[in-house]
């Protein structure tokens, strides 16, 4: 009689890859010009609403309580450039033979590992200030659902392609195992 054995070997944690011996590539240098010019509108539009509440609402509020509309608003706005540039340098991506991961965040740090056999389909998308970088970012769609996508940013549009064509590729050789 043929007996089938289970194998469930215990793994030590000095067993396992290291995450942090990985080597990640950089966005584009581009990319933070756009994520500058498009957080810079948002900083204009704080510190002009800030200057609209503080003359606006003249009869309505005594000057002292005006005024922190005209600081916080600006201050605000000047934040977000500041967490924008900052939260540039902490965005990279590496790729590895099944799957991808993808780092962000300033404040808060994330680490996203896309494994390619849960990778529903990919697209390459070209905003109209991504176009006017030559840039593109890469959408990446899973089986877990919206909560486990992942969109890598600031990618030279060849390079968009070439990550697709190759996570499309380990797709497919992952269903035909």
């Amino acid at each position: 009689m043929n007996e089938l054995s289970f194998v469930n070997d215990q793994v030590t944690v000095d067993q396992i890859p290291k995450s942090n011996e990985l080597l990640f590539v950089p966005l584009e240098r581009d990319y933070l010009k756009v994520s500058m010019v498009i957080v810079s509108f948002v900083a204009f539009a704080m510190c002009l609403l800030g200057i609209i509440l503080f003359f606006g609402l003249r009869n309505e509020m005594p000057d002292n309580l005006r005024l922190i509309f005209l600081v916080f608003f600006p201050l605000l706005g000047m934040l977000i450039l500041f967490l924008t540039y900052k939260g540039y340098h902490y965005k990279s991506y590496a790729l590895r033979q099944k799957d991808i991961v993808f780092k962000s965040g300033y404040i808060f740090r994330t680490k996203t590992t896309v494994p390619f056999n849960r990778v529903q389909h990919c697209e390459v998308n070209h905003g109209p200030v991504d176009r006017m970088f030559n840039l593109s970012s890469l959408k990446i769609f899973t089986a877990g659902g919206s909560s486990s996508d992942m969109s890598i940013p600031g990618l030279r549009p060849d390079t968009a392609n070439d990550l697709k064509q190759f996570i499309v590729k380990k797709t497919a050789i992952g269903e035909e195992e």
